[in-house]
C-alpha cells in the first residue's frame, strides 16, 4: 500500500512542476533562443562531470605520490652521502691518530773470536786450526710494550659508532614504505 501512495505522490509533484515555465534564454553569440536539453542529456552531463572529477582527483593524487617519491629518493641519497662523509671522516681520524711505533733495538751482533793455534810439527808444513766461539747471554726477552689504553678505547669507540650508523641506515633502507 505504501508503494501506491508513493506513486501517487510522485505523479502529483510532476504535475506541479509542469506549470512552472522558465524564461527563454537567448544565446549571446547568435541571438537565437537556446534549445532546451532533454532529461537524458542532463543526466549524461552529470555523470560525465562525476567521472571527470574522480579522474582529476586521481591525477592529483598521482602527482602527489610522484613528488613524495622524488622527495624520498632525495632524502635517501642525502643519507647515503652523509654516511659516506662520516666514513671518510672516520678513516681520516684513524689515519691521523698517532700510533706510537715500537722501535725494536737492533740485535747485537754476536762477536766471534777467532783463535789460531799454530803447532809446531815434525814436518815442515804448518797446520792451522780455527776455533770459533760464540758468546750467548741467557736473558729473557723484554716484555712487549702495549699501546696506551686510552688510544685503544678511542679507536674501538669510533669503530663502534661507524658500525652502529651503518646498521641503522641499512635497517631504514630495508623497512618497507607504504607510500
Amino acid at each position: 500500500m505504501t508503494k501506491n501512495v508513493e506513486v501517487e505522490q510522485e505523479s502529483e509533484t510532476e504535475e506541479v512542476e509542469e506549470p512552472k515555465e522558465e524564461p527563454i534564454r537567448i544565446s549571446k553569440k547568435t541571438g537565437k533562443p537556446v534549445r532546451q536539453m532533454s532529461e537524458k542529456q542532463l543526466e549524461h552531463l552529470r555523470n560525465i562531470g562525476k567521472i571527470a572529477r574522480e579522474k582529476k582527483k586521481e591525477l592529483s593524487l598521482a602527482k602527489q605520490y610522484e613528488t613524495k617519491a622524488e622527495i624520498l629518493k632525495k632524502a635517501k641519497e642525502e643519507k647515503e652521502q652523509k654516511l659516506k662523509l662520516s666514513k671518510k671522516k672516520y678513516e681520516e681520524e684513524v689515519e691521523t691518530l698517532e700510533v706510537p711505533t715500537v722501535t725494536k733495538k737492533p740485535e747485537k751482533k754476536i762477536k766471534k773470536k777467532v783463535i789460531k793455534y799454530i803447532e809446531a810439527s815434525s814436518s815442515e808444513s804448518e797446520e792451522e786450526e780455527v776455533i770459533i766461539r760464540k758468546k750467548k747471554k741467557d736473558k729473557p726477552p723484554p716484555p712487549k710494550p702495549e699501546p696506551p689504553v686510552q688510544e685503544q678505547v678511542t679507536i674501538q669507540n669510533l669503530r663502534q659508532k661507524l658500525q652502529d650508523q651503518e646498521a641503522a641506515s641499512l635497517a631504514k633502507l630495508m623497512m618497507p614504505s607504504y607510500f
